[in-house]
């Protein structure tokens, strides 16, 4: 029920008694609502697998928390949500971390004030990584959030599954992490208009084995700064020019 209507919250009343729904997918266009249905029976909150948040005009940040009792969330896309600036990790996160384990797809597009999406590393699960549009985003994961949360809240193995990282537009991008990952999954990386960002989470033992591939401009891929020749070199063959 993607995009069915400007609001939902009528609707999850209803849905609420249908006691065998097994899997269902619904836009939120306001941050009360997605926390209204966070607050629902946990037979109706395992049956949601796919959630859209769309044209935020409420609220400027948002609990993930929010997100935590949907225990079979399998992708989030956030768009268009043009006032959210962040996504709050709140000092109780750990009590709901575990069901952010669901999580495969993130996609997070014209989100023009949003600044980092830190809360990814609760989702040790990710497969892809979408940001497209998002002005002021700055970096992925905001190292200074990062020393908020404790390392044993925190996930260790980020992005231990990611198999697809795509970046476009984002003109303020400056860096993802701070430092270099191992990356056992990934399978492609695509950069696009992103002038800034210069460093790639990559040394000479990421993706070791894989076969990846990097897209980007002729342009950004020359003016990349790498941690060491060696990892230059052999990265040097994982450039196809977008």
């Amino acid at each position: 029920m993607m995009r069915c209507g400007y609001g939902c919250s009528l609707l999850l009343e209803d849905l609420e008694h249908l006691k065998y729904l097994n899997v269902l997918t619904l836009t939120f266009r306001s941050a009360s609502e997605l926390e209204k249905a966070s607050r629902f029976n946990k037979f109706f909150s395992c049956a949601i697998e796919h959630v859209s948040l769309l044209d935020f005009r409420d609220s400027r940040s948002l609990n993930i928390l929010a997100l935590a009792n949907l225990q079979n969330l399998y992708s989030i896309k956030c768009t268009n949500c043009m006032d959210l600036k962040e996504v709050k990790i709140e000092s109780n996160i750990v009590e709901g971390a575990r069901y952010f384990h669901s999580f495969r797809f993130v996609g997070l597009t014209y989100c023009k004030q949003m600044r980092d999406v830190s809360w990814v590393i609760f989702a040790p699960h990710l497969e892809k990584l979408l940001i497209r549009g998002c002005n002021s985003l700055e970096e992925i994961i905001s190292e200074e959030k990062l020393d908020e949360v404790t390392e044993s809240k925190a996930n260790t193995n980020l992005f231990s599954r990611l198999e697809e990282l795509d970046l476009c537009r984002l003109p303020k991008m400056k860096t993802i992490y701070y430092h270099a990952l191992p990356f056992p999954q990934l399978k492609k990386i695509s950069i696009v208009k992103c002038p800034m960002l210069k460093k790639l989470l990559l040394n000479s033992n990421s993706a070791k084995g894989q076969r990846l591939i990097i897209k980007g401009e002729k342009g950004w891929w020359k003016d990349v700064e790498w941690e060491d020749e060696s990892t230059r070199t052999a990265f040097l063959p994982s450039f196809k020019p977008q």
